[in-house]
């Protein structure tokens, strides 16, 4: 049996696997934020459907078992393992009676044949990279990706620096040089275990306490036995420790001989904690490292120099009570906001779970008023004109959420066969308006039956930044006859017959789109 990780994890990780090994540019982010807001996340009909977005090749199987031959497969191929309500591995290859697989876990491992087809549903996905295949702008957004992932390593770098700039260590003892540096990573240990408190799913503290076979740090942190008291929690309390102490090494030297004393009180608190640990059978990575850095801290201690000043008193306890003081006031005013934006990530999860809906999309779409989009009003058509679905964009020429939304439509229609595009403009009819000029000359555009000239045209027309219809028109020439002249005219009155107040308005088969509902939401949810 192949084991593997979470499903929802898992189902980015593979589809992550495959693109670097087709070699197609799409950045981490896009690809989680596209998988995630399919309505059908995680399936392998989400990483189809994003593929195809991304204009790569792809065709999922089902394979009977009895009509398995491993010479006739194409590799690598994305395969769906029913275990553990539906993962997937990537496989590069089977043959000789073994096969090779990857996933978010494991890197190329070799299993047998046999145990791949006990695992494996028989279905599969394929995908081919092509000329065109990848994420438009992939090297702007992998810049902005890469300068985001550097800021919390890029401020962790800075305290690092800040504080070897700030203490003399070739002054120092070297017992005393080790207890800072342990103290430091025991900030470093605590600061995870708090972020552990505000978000179990974070990525780095997963794979830090999935070390091991045995290691489940949620069975532990979650517990009774992880809060001292009902508003108190262990991570809480090492993080006050470690932070504390540190503060006060580095800023009221005298100080150690308190914070070893603190240190003697702290040791049976370790013994228990290996012990629950140990009766439970499951252990907290974390936590077991937090218990040998305080074991470490005594052995650092009993250098002479430490030992000697066990019985000295410190020259500021105020020092010594503001740098115990500062992190508790730290901790307690970042603290709310983190649960709140936990709280917000999760409650976005759910509103997508709702949104992406495709049954609930149904119901409230058809819900709407329906409008006919009848051909007298000359629309502009582009897209697959026997679409079944067919999306009506009623739009500002100078409308900047217009041009967005053209954008975003323009982009399906590149990559999509089936839908239909419908622009209706709406203007105030009459000479001196330039929306009205705009419009007409479109619909004059498009009465030639040019599509190709039509889409060229509007796109044009929407990347300018300043929009000035007598230099776009130069580019475009048009005999503008009285027909078009009495389509504006239409359209005009159909948007005030549709009761159209804001543009761009989308409606779909005629039904104007719900709230909460926007044009990006809906793209699987339209087929």
């Amino acid at each position: 049996m192949i084991l593997i990780a979470q499903p929802v994890a898992n189902a980015i990780a593979v589809p992550r696997l495959l693109l670097k090994a087709l070699g197609i540019k799409v950045t981490d982010k896009t690809l989680k934020e596209k998988l995630e807001n399919h309505p059908d996340f995680p399936s392998l009909m989400a990483v189809s459907d994003c593929f195809n977005e991304w204009q790569i090749s792809n065709a999922a199987y089902h394979i009977p078992k009895e009509e398995y031959k491993a010479e006739e497969l194409q590799f690598p191929f994305i395969a769906q393992i029913p275990a553990n309500g539906g993962q997937f591995i990537l496989v590069h290859q089977i043959a000789n009676g073994k096969a090779i697989y990857s996933d978010e876990k494991v890197k190329r491992k070799e299993i047998t044949e046999e145990e791949f087809l006990k695992s494996w549903s028989g279905i599969l996905l394929y995908a081919e990279a092509t000329e065109k295949s990848g994420e438009e702008g992939y090297f702007g957004k992998k810049l902005l990706e890469t300068i985001d992932e550097l800021k919390i390593p890029a401020a962790v770098l800075i305290l690092v620096l800040s504080v070897v700039l700030a203490v003399n260590f070739s002054a120092a003892p070297l017992d005393f040089n080790l207890l800072l540096v342990i103290k430091f990573i025991g900030i470093g240990i605590s600061v995870l275990l708090l972020a552990h408190s505000v978000d179990a799913n974070n990525p780095l503290i997963q794979n830090l306490c999935s070390l091991g076979k045995k290691n489940n740090c949620n069975a532990i942190l979650k517990s009774d036995a992880a809060k001292a008291t009902s508003w108190l929690s262990w991570s809480e309390v090492g993080f006050f420790y470690f932070a504390g102490s540190f503060l006060s090494l580095l800023f009221v030297p005298t100080s150690i001989s308190l914070l070893i004393l603190i240190n003697i009180c702290a040791l049976p608190y370790t013994l228990w904690s290996i012990y629950y640990q140990y009766n439970h059978k499951n252990w907290c990575v974390l936590c077991c490292t937090v218990q040998a850095l305080l074991w470490l801290e005594f052995f650092a201690a009993m250098g002479a120099n430490s030992w000697s000043l066990v019985f000295s008193v410190p020259t500021s306890y105020i020092g010594m009570l503001v740098s115990f003081i500062a992190p508790v006031l730290l901790w307690y005013i970042l603290k709310p906001a983190l649960q709140k934006s936990s709280e917000y990530r999760l409650l976005k999860q759910q509103l997508k779970k709702f949104k992406y809906n495709s049954e609930l999309f149904g119901h409230a779409l058809t819900k709407q008023p329906r409008y006919a989009v009848p051909n007298e009003i000359a629309p502009i058509i582009l897209g697959n004109p026997e679409a079944e679905t067919i999306i009506t964009m009623v739009s500002n020429p100078f409308c900047g959420p217009c041009a967005k939304a053209h954008e975003t439509l323009d982009r399906w229609l590149k990559t999509r066969s089936d839908i239909q595009l419908k622009i209706v403009f709406t203007t105030a009819d009459h000479e001196d308006d330039q929306r009205t000029k705009v419009a007409r000359h479109v619909t004059a555009l498009s009465l030639t039956n040019n599509v190709a000239l039509v889409e060229k045209a509007l796109n044009h027309w929407y990347e300018q930044r300043e929009k000035k219809y007598e230099d776009w028109a130069k580019d475009y020439q048009i005999n503008i006859r009285e027909e078009v002249n009495e389509a504006t005219k239409r359209q005009k009155q159909w948007c005030d017959m549709a009761e159209i107040t804001f543009t761009p308005t989308i409606l779909v088969n005629g039904y104007k789109l719900p709230e909460p509902y926007r044009l990006e939401d809906i793209q699987y949810l339209i087929n």
